[in-house]
């Protein structure tokens, strides 16, 4: 138990790819905020990397980056916390740790380090030829890999099913698309309408 308490930041990274379930305790016990945080800046920094290279200077790179870094930390905060309440609601209430927030918080920042693939999609979107196309594909890829490694962060840390953890991970973006819609058709109806 001391070891897991005293493990580095770079191994539980490397644990969290290679084998989770040591990941999992070390998360658990005592939930690595920085490496989230190095994970949602990491994020923050391709994704801006990605959108700016080759227009735009190093304070527009840097105002993306920093706006795209405190959205990804503020939606994980707030998304953890939704899951979380929702997870306390049910009637096995008492099965996650008391860390289990915090812990969902870090595995949100780990799943973020997907989110690299931009930088090397930046570069495929300077090429002139087809294949800056693939940047489109590698993005679409990092997107996945994202969602993917946060339901595996909500399975480990609630122990729900696989179908559930996806369901809560992608509520947030069908609703931001559900209202996104919501509104696109209001305002047709006041163009047309009036």
């Amino acid at each position: 138990m001391d070891g897991v308490l005293k493990m580095p930041l770079s191994e539980i990274f490397y644990d969290y790819l290679e084998s989770p379930a040591e990941a999992e305790k070390a998360i658990r016990e005592r939930p690595p905020m920085a490496l989230a945080f190095c994970g949602f800046l990491a994020a923050a920094t391709a994704l801006s990397l990605w959108e700016n290279l080759g227009a735009g200077g190093f304070f527009a790179f840097t105002f993306r980056a920093a706006s795209i870094f405190l959205w990804s930390l503020l939606s994980a905060f707030l998304w953890a916390a939704v899951i979380h309440l929702y997870a306390s609601m049910r009637a096995q209430s008492g099965a996650f740790a008391p860390t289990a927030a915090k812990s969902l918080v870090v595995y949100f920042g780990l799943s973020d380090f997907a989110w690299a693939l931009a930088a090397l999609a930046a570069f495929f979107s300077l090429i002139p030829n087809p294949l800056h196309y693939l940047s489109f594909l590698l993005i679409a890829i990092a997107a996945f890999l994202n969602l993917a490694l946060k339901a595996r962060g909500v399975k480990s840390v609630y122990q729900f099913s696989g179908p559930k953890s996806w369901l809560l991970v992608l509520a947030p973006y069908v609703l931001i698309a559900f209202l996104g819609v919501c509104f696109m058709i209001l305002g047709l109806l006041g163009f047309f309408l009036r």
